[in-house]
Formats: C-alpha cells, structure tokens, sequence
C-alpha cells in the first residue's frame, strides 16, 4: 500500500485536468483569472525581518535587495519574473485551487522558484508527518520531491484535506451552461437561414418569379442612396416580422447569468469584466476599491503567509516575514489618506507617539519618537 500511495498520491480528483481547460475555453472563468492574476503580479514583494525594539513590541526592518530571500523572490529563476511567478501562482489556485513552488539551485548553486501545474503533482500522504513528499508526474517521468522542496499553496477544502478547493468547481455548471449556449448558437447561426421578415401573398409564384423580384428589390432599396426609400408591391398582403424567439432571449440571459456567477465566485465586481452596461464612472471606481480591498488584499495576506511561515523556514530564515507593498496601487489611495489622517489627529490629541504609529507600518523608531508630540512644540 506504502508503495502504491507513492506512486499514484492523494488528493488528484481535484486536480483533474479539465479544469484547466476552462482558462482557454470560458471567456468569463478566463477575464475573472486575469484580472486577479494582473493584479496580484502588480505590487513589489518587500522581505522583512522580525526584530525585538522596545519591551512593549516588536519592529520589522526591511533586510535590504542584498539579501538571498530578497533576491530570490525578485530574481525567482532563469527564466520567470518575479511578476511571471506570481502571475503564474494565482492562475494555478484560480484553476485548481492549489498552486506549488519547487525550490531548486542553478548550475551556479543559487537557489530558484520554479512553479508547478497542480493537475500534475500528486500528494504522498504521511501518517506522521502528515505529508511524507509529492510526486510531479512530468512529460517522459515522474519525479519525486521531499516536503523540503516544496511550498504548497492551497484554498481549504472542507471535502479533501489533500486538495484545494477550485473556483471553478462551485460555479463549473454555470460556466458549463455558457459553454453550451454559445456553442448551439453557433451551430444555429451555421446550420439555418432565418430572414428578418416574410412577404405574403395571395398568389403562388415560381422560382423564375421569385428570382425577377429580388433583382427588383435589390436595385431598388440596396445602397445608402436608397435607405429608409419606401416599398410599394401591389401583390403583398403582409409582411410578418420574425424577432427573437424565446430560445434566443434566453440564450441572452444565459451568458448574462453565467458571467455573474463567475463574478461571485472570483470575487471579481462585473464592472472589470467589461459588463458596462449600467456602469458609470462611479461605480466603477468603487467596483475597483471593493475588488482590492475585499478580493486582492485578503488574498495577498494569504500568500504573504504562506511564503513567511512554508518558504522562508526552508531557506534557513524563520525570522523573516513577507509582505506586498500596496503603496502604489491607486484603489487603495484614499484608504491610505483616510489612514494619515486618522494617525495625525491621534499623534496630535496624544494618543500615539511617533514611534508606535511608524511600529503599525513596519518602521523602525527614532530616538525621538517616544514624546508626544505636543510636547515636543
């Protein structure tokens, strides 16, 4: 059995491969992913090492661009950017629910991150350790990996411990509804011939007939010198317009439906979908603060854990932490200004010194950063 798990692993009914499919064949599933993944590869990476500063806290001090953590996240590897990584990542969790870094040297000896596709890494439970290591089913082998050289990524999974949870998953029927809807109308619009509307009349014409009456139609209503020209034909009884059917309008409300179920899935306002049907230009500024405050900051917090408590132990740094510098990012300004604000009437009032505000932004103190500040003037 020992030898069984090793080979085929736990957790890969998740990690089934059409999942991915869906990056390259939804247009909903593929404009959600890439707006998490855009924006997730948008703000730096900043190392920070935990360091003890006064006896009622602690400080961090950035370690500096010198720093092996520093320039591994920034260089990853020969091949990837620090934005192709992370890009890369948020693809991976967005598809599959999981997303793997192998840790691995160059032929120099420096250390690289190297992503892997989760349909092709199988988890080697261990009754002890929990997991025992990880199984990367390549192209022409498989490769087996030890826990030390692997960081895991993953959405909790209430169903399989050994799995994360997709997005696509809870929303796979609505984007399968999409899928389809565009599919039987492509093959109608191939398959059928539908004019706009039908002439009647009271008597039977031949083909010849019918021929002679387009040439006339045609010369007499084609071309825009001809536009909105009235129509005169003594032999029409009627004229039945042929709209949309039923069918149709659903197919519309389909494709609507599908996208709004994808949009709540990834966390991600219609708006930055290019849904701009009701979109004004206030709206959309306030779809684009609550896409970062409520989707992206949580889940860059999440990451940011990950590498701080799975990455750096393995790198022999488990003083270090990691954040994203959010400082650029223009949805988050005005949170940023109403912050200052905040620390400026309590710095003023006396409630915080200079140092405990620079403490809450990862700053070091200043000598004269424990008086307040009226006291000082």
């Amino acid at each position: 059995m020992d030898g069984f798990s090793a080979l085929s692993g736990a957790g890969g009914g998740w990690n089934r491969s059409e999942y991915g499919e869906y990056y390259a064949s939804s247009t909903p599933v593929y404009a959600a992913i890439r707006v998490r993944a855009d924006a997730l590869s948008r703000p730096p990476v900043v190392v920070y090492r935990r360091a003890p500063s006064q006896p009622d806290g602690q400080q961090r001090l950035p370690v500096g661009p010198e720093h092996p953590a520093q320039q591994l996240l920034d260089r990853v590897n020969r091949w990837y950017t620090r934005a192709d990584l992370w890009r890369a990542t948020e693809i991976y969790l967005n598809l599959w629910g999981s997303a793997y870094w192998m840790l691995d040297r160059d032929a120099a000896g420096n250390r690289e991150l190297w992503p892997l596709r989760p349909d092709r890494v199988s988890i080697v439970p261990d009754k002890d350790e929990y997991i025992r290591g990880f199984v990367y089913h390549g192209r022409s082998r498989m490769i087996a990996l030890t826990p030390d050289e692997v960081v895991w990524f993953r959405y909790f999974n209430p169903l399989e411990e050994y799995a994360g949870l997709s997005p696509v998953a809870p929303s796979r029927m609505a984007v399968d509804m999409g899928k389809d809807a565009l599919r039987f109308n492509r093959n109608f619009l191939r398959n059928s011939a539908q004019p706009d509307f039908v002439l009647l009349t009271n008597e039977y014409m031949n083909d010849a007939e019918v021929d002679d009456f387009y040439r006339r139609w045609e010369a007499r209503y084609r071309g825009p010198a001809n536009a909105r020209r009235p129509a005169v034909a003594s032999f029409v009884r009627d004229i039945k317009t042929l709209g949309l059917s039923h069918r149709e309008m659903d197919f519309i409300q389909g494709l609507r439906w599908s996208l709004e179920e994808v949009s709540r899935a990834y966390g991600v306002p219609r708006p930055l979908l290019s849904d701009l049907e009701r979109a004004t230009f206030s709206n959309v500024n306030a779809a684009e603060r609550f896409f970062w405050r409520n989707t992206m900051v949580p889940e860059m917090t999440f990451l940011a854990e990950q590498v701080t408590r799975n990455l750096f132990p393995l790198l022999g740094y488990p003083d270090l932490e990691m954040e994203f510098d959010l400082t650029s990012i223009e949805a988050l300004a005005e949170d940023q200004n109403a912050r200052t604000t905040r620390e400026t009437q309590l710095l003023d009032r006396g409630v915080l010194t200079i140092n405990e505000v620079r403490r809450s932004r990862g700053l070091p103190d200043v000598p004269w950063g424990d008086t307040w500040a009226k006291a000082r003037g």
